[in-house]
């Protein structure tokens, strides 16, 4: 919330704590203040209550928390029982006590507490909040219930090993990734088409791990079905995305991944491309990865087998918040030239406008 925002939700005279007492069967809660943040204890201790009875509240299953500090290792624990969590930008209390509280977590010693996430939303945290999370989830008896996992890097190793471990821990049945990168769209000139068809046509088989994707590794999540994938045509297109599809493609077990979704950004033609020109662009830029899905493995029973055998749906997103009408326009014109190979196969390829500005993390897991 901006700061006539924060004026008006500590008014005396409309408190949170009565204005939130007005919705009994609150399904979704979303607390995001502005990239300055809050801190849990600067709080009202009326508005501190009012949230916390909140997130106790039954009928509460999805919750998103972004900017926020010195959150209680208590309630974040609590948090578990929902079905869909988001954090972004959000830090634990780290005190004298609290901190026990968080060398209990690292060490498994967690009290018992109900554990039911489903789907969980990781952008720009600390490796403390991510281990209490793993620990927590890992805690519960029986088989991890979570399903979907969608994460946003900080290029920080000490995320990148965290997520590793809550993977590790707790993803083993996870059936929808989401890997999603910040775009930060900038104007730019459309380099000559020669550069950049030049720069995308590299093999696939030797596509190295990129550097976003740190020591993250989806190659043992045997039970994915749907993968949502953002790519930033800024930069080298493609190089994150071909990664995590090798790390599948690699593996012995056969993958039964059925739909993939690529959110695309800051698409950009030549100036006074024709729809000809427009069409050649477009298979040149994708070929790596109509290859990459289209690849095959050798059988010995059976063959070459095709390594996304299973793969139905391929679902390409254009962000209008990054993406130019104009741009819109000539990719939709061309999009029948887009991953010839995968089309052959029977596999359905759409190609969709998203016209939000920007999505809510909770909008992302339903997405998945």
């Amino acid at each position: 919330m901006d700061d006539s925002e924060e004026a008006w939700i500590a008014y005396p005279e409309t408190p949170i704590s009565e204005t939130l007492s007005f919705f009994p069967h609150l399904y979704s809660f979303g607390l995001k203040f502005n990239s300055r943040g809050a801190s849990w204890a600067d709080l009202p201790d009326d508005m501190r209550a009012a949230f916390e009875r909140v997130f106790r509240m039954e009928s509460v299953k999805e919750v998103e928390l972004e900017f926020f500090s010195g959150f209680p290792v208590p309630l974040l624990m609590s948090l578990t029982r929902l079905k869909y969590l988001a954090l972004s930008n959000v830090d634990l209390d780290l005190d004298l006590d609290t901190e026990v509280e968080v060398r209990g977590a690292r060490s498994g010693g967690l009290p018992l507490c109900e554990v039911a996430l489903e789907g969980l939303y990781l952008r720009y945290l600390s490796p403390h909040i991510i281990e209490t999370l793993t620990k927590t989830l890992s805690s519960t008896n029986g088989p991890s219930k979570l399903r979907e996992l969608a994460l946003t890097p900080s290029f920080d190793w000490s995320f990148d090993e965290a997520v590793v471990e809550l993977i590790a821990a707790c993803g083993s049945h996870l059936t929808s990734f989401a890997w999603l990168p910040i775009v930060n769209f900038r104007e730019y000139h459309f380099r000559t088409t020669t550069e950049y068809i030049t720069t995308n046509k590299y093999l696939y088989l030797n596509i190295s791990a990129a550097a976003s994707l740190g020591p993250i590794t989806i190659a043992h999540l045997h039970h994915l079905r749907s993968l949502y994938l953002v790519i930033d045509f800024q930069e080298l297109p493609f190089h994150d995305t071909l990664s995590l599809l090798l790390q599948i493609s690699t593996r012995t077990k056969p993958n039964i991944i059925e739909k993939i979704t690529f959110e695309c950004h800051c698409i950009a033609f030549p100036y006074a491309a024709t729809p000809r020109d427009t069409a050649k662009i477009l298979t040149e830029i994708w070929k790596p990865l109509d290859a990459a899905l289209c690849a095959t493995r050798s059988e010995s029973e059976h063959g070459l087998e095709p390594i996304f055998g299973n793969l139905k749906e391929v679902e390409i997103v254009l962000a209008a918040s990054t993406v130019m009408p104009q741009e819109i326009d000539m990719f939709m014109v061309a999009k029948e030239e887009l991953l010839p190979v995968v089309k052959a196969r029977g596999v359905v390829v759409t190609v969709r406008v998203d016209e939000a500005d920007e999505k809510r993390l909770l909008d992302r897991l339903r997405e998945m």
